[in-house]
């Protein structure tokens, strides 16, 4: 009796953590997606995504906040770790991606840079909000008093 009570708790941890990395996916992926589109048109450049492309963004982001999920019912300082790598890992893929149309952004209009400094801001705040997300989540659907610390 004990053995299978001790199974239910470790299912309930993997779909949780699986849950709060796909929660935190779904809705800062869908927070860049929108950062991403509303960069492009403050410099003037098409906006055409494609549903692969949305998906894909989904999917990576989902993946990268597993750190942060796997680790949120750990000792605080565990926790914390799996946050930081979730925003090391998230910010330095969204950095390489925001650094590939730098040249877009360097040639962009003096009068657009605070509008494109304010989103950039966004953007990496979502990627802070990305880990605690994930974390918050998976302890809520964990069972556990669904604060991050």
């Amino acid at each position: 009796m004990q053995e299978s009570g001790k199974r239910r708790g470790i299912v309930r941890l993997v779909a949780a953590v699986l849950g709060g990395a796909l929660a935190a996916g779904i809705v800062v992926g869908v927070v860049a997606r929108l950062l991403m589109r509303a960069i492009l048109l403050a410099v003037d450049m098409p906006t055409s995504f494609t549903a692969g492309g949305t998906a894909g963004v989904l999917v990576a982001f989902a993946v990268l906040a597993v750190p942060a999920a796997a680790t949120a019912t750990a000792r605080p300082a565990i926790r914390h770790a799996g946050r930081w790598v979730t925003a090391v890992v998230t910010g330095w893929g969204a950095a390489r991606n925001g650094f590939a149309d730098a040249k877009v952004l360097l040639l962009a209009d003096e009068s657009q840079m605070p509008l494109i400094a304010l989103l950039t801001v966004a953007f990496a705040a979502a990627v802070v909000a990305h880990g605690r997300l994930a974390q918050y989540v998976t302890r809520y659907a964990a069972g556990q008093r669904a604060t991050v610390n």
